[in-house]
């Protein structure tokens, strides 16, 4: 028979436990590889603590468990980020791609009434992805940005919007410049824009952003 004196009991208070728990939690809140380093810490802990039979430890193993698949299913690609969590970087990339969308419709010289539509429509959603974008932060990483995306890629797509709205040949033309102008900029600073940084949503973050869709 073993001496019952010397078993250790399956459910004692322990630090690590605890620990565990606080610090899985914590990892929910951030994002990024930040948060896979914190997830990580609480797994350990957590097992380490399991094995003392401390309480919580399986808990909070599972919640750090929870932060690391989280981030290396996002940088896989296999969960999508959330429309309402896109970042700067993705909305200006949706509005260039929307007025790419745009100016195919305008290869036809002469535009039938649908085609009309749709190229108003593209405009629309280029000003759109436009609007969301924090300019002022795009400044502070790629100088000009502001100036060129405000007073030319976007005004010049309300001259294009409102040059085909009300048949205004001028507002056309000045669209068109304008757009050119966005053209140039963007083609000189493709490598910069493509250096933007893009935050990484915390698994909070996350499920609210899933609910709010």
């Amino acid at each position: 028979m073993s001496d019952k004196s010397t078993e250790q009991p399956n459910n004692n208070w322990g630090p690590l436990g605890i620990i565990s728990v606080l610090i899985g939690v914590v990892s929910w809140f951030i994002g990024g590889m930040l948060s896979l380093g914190i997830g990580m810490v609480a797994v350990a802990l957590g097992f380490i603590g399991n094995k003392k039979h401390q309480k919580l430890s399986l808990t909070g193993m599972i919640f750090g468990a929870f932060s690391v698949l989280f981030v290396n299913l996002m940088n896989l690609g296999i969960v999508p980020i959330p429309s309402s969590l896109e970042s700067d970087k993705s909305h200006i990339i949706n509005s260039i791609n929307a007025s790419i969308r745009a100016f195919e419709v305008l290869k036809n010289k002469k535009l039938k009434d649908q085609e009309r539509e749709k190229l108003i429509s593209h405009c629309g959603d280029a000003l759109q992805e436009a609007g969301m974008v924090n300019i002022v932060e795009i400044e502070r990483q790629v100088p000009g940005f502001r100036s060129h995306y405000k007073d030319e890629f976007m005004k010049g797509m309300e001259s294009l919007i409102e040059g085909y709205e009300n048949s205004d040949f001028s507002k056309k033309i000045k669209g068109g410049l304008l757009l050119d102008k966005w053209a140039i900029w963007n083609r000189e600073n493709n490598k910069s824009l493509g250096k933007i940084k893009e935050p990484a949503p915390s698994l909070v973050a996350f499920i609210g952003g899933v609910i709010i869709r």
